[in-house]
């Protein structure tokens, strides 16, 4: 009988739990940044993304460390394949949400993927670790927004144009939780 809670324990904890983490984002597109967009991937499909929230950072300046823009991500569920977009109308296929144009800073900056709601990020929020599920900062060829870096975790600033131009490629994370730059998927 123990035995059988357990795997029923294990089996339960195992369904209800999802990790979700950045797969893609693309912030710096040919003209007027009108293509942008951040993808999210969960660890299993049809994976609910109420309670979760993007964090947009500044990564220099006086605004440095500061949020500058916030994307609730209540009602937005993964697909068959555990992704979710976010971005421009002009993108194909169509996000799953639509953004402005244009709301991706090209870096040195940084997104955060929280637990919790826009309420909790108003405008110049300082970047945390509390709550936080994952982050990047990312730059196009910029100094390291070290400070940005070490108030989200990261250890490593990823650069859009570190293979070609920014506005050709993206930032992809692969299978082994690291990052490269290519061509959009």
């Amino acid at each position: 009988m123990i035995r059988k809670l357990l795997f029923l324990f294990f089996f339960v904890s195992t369904i209800s739990y999802s990790q979700v983490f950045i797969n893609e984002l693309d912030s710096d597109t040919p003209s007027v940044d009108d293509r942008e967009f951040i993808e999210l991937k969960s660890t299993t499909p049809n994976f609910s993304l109420d309670g979760y929230v993007l964090v947009l950072f500044n990564g220099t300046g006086t605004l440095a460390n500061l949020s500058y823009y916030v994307i609730d991500l209540d009602g937005l569920t993964t697909d068959i394949n555990g992704i979710a977009t976010i971005g421009n109308k002009l993108l194909s296929p169509v996000p799953d949400k639509l953004l402005p144009d244009n709301i991706f800073q090209n870096g040195p900056d940084g997104v955060g993927l929280y637990l919790g709601s826009s309420s909790d990020f108003p405008n110049n929020s300082m970047a945390t670790t509390n709550n936080l599920i994952d982050a990047i900062v990312y730059g196009t060829n910029d100094s390291d927004a070290t400070s940005l870096m070490t108030l989200l975790g990261v250890t490593v600033q990823l650069n859009e144009s570190g293979a070609g131009p920014s506005t050709a490629n993206s930032i992809q994370r692969k299978n082994d939780g690291t990052y490269e730059i290519k061509p959009p998927t």
